[in-house]
């Protein structure tokens, strides 16, 4: 595949999407850590896709090594790696990588949305409308003027995220998963049983 192909990533728009969401360089180094993480574990999954389809054809794991340029023992090593969850006690330094795959697909969902409704910052209500919680869609922003790549997540969004992985670690969980996001959202955004 030609790199051309591939021009809609690059490193000068995510540049300049975290210059836009952050005046201040501070700002932007934890959301180029969530960005590099996301890319990163994009590329690992799509590289384990194409591996599993591959195999799932009979391809064989020295032909899979061949083509992936190393060795077949290489290559199983890799997709092991990369499929394996770290098991090292559960904090919210370790980002979206303990977040399993449907938590993960709320909180970028909640971004997607936001970017494309142009709103300044993904909030706590974005995140409950992505967990099913439509009561919450009276309380999210107005749109921007502008459109942006990348929508940072305001304080209290960011605080719920941390408070997913608290309400994790009380639960005994490996993983932050919708549930201890819903729970982090609080009384304010979870519609309580009457």
């Amino acid at each position: 595949m030609e790199p051309d192909r591939l021009s809609g990533v690059t490193l000068d728009r995510l540049v300049a999407a975290l210059e836009a969401a952050h005046p201040d360089v501070r700002d932007r180094i934890p959301d180029a850590m969530v960005v590099a993480e996301h890319l990163d574990r994009l590329g690992d999954d799509l590289i384990g896709h194409v591996v599993a389809t591959a195999r799932a054809q009979g391809v064989s794991w020295s032909e899979i090594g061949t083509r992936m340029g190393v060795s077949k023992q290489a290559a199983q090593q890799r997709i092991a790696k990369a499929s394996q969850v770290e098991l090292d006690p559960l904090s919210p330094e370790q980002g979206f990588t303990r977040f399993t795959i449907e938590a993960r697909n709320l909180v970028m969902a909640a971004h997607e949305t936001a970017r494309v409704r142009r709103e300044p910052f993904v909030t706590p209500g974005r995140l409950a409308v992505a967990a099913g919680i439509e009561s919450a869609s009276a309380r999210l922003p107005e749109p921007a003027d502008e459109a942006q790549d990348l929508v940072p997540y305001d304080e209290a969004a960011q605080q719920v995220l941390s408070r997913a992985f608290d309400v994790a670690i009380a639960a005994d969980a490996d993983m932050v998963d919708v549930p201890h996001v819903v729970a982090a959202l609080g009384e304010d955004f979870v519609p309580q049983a009457e």
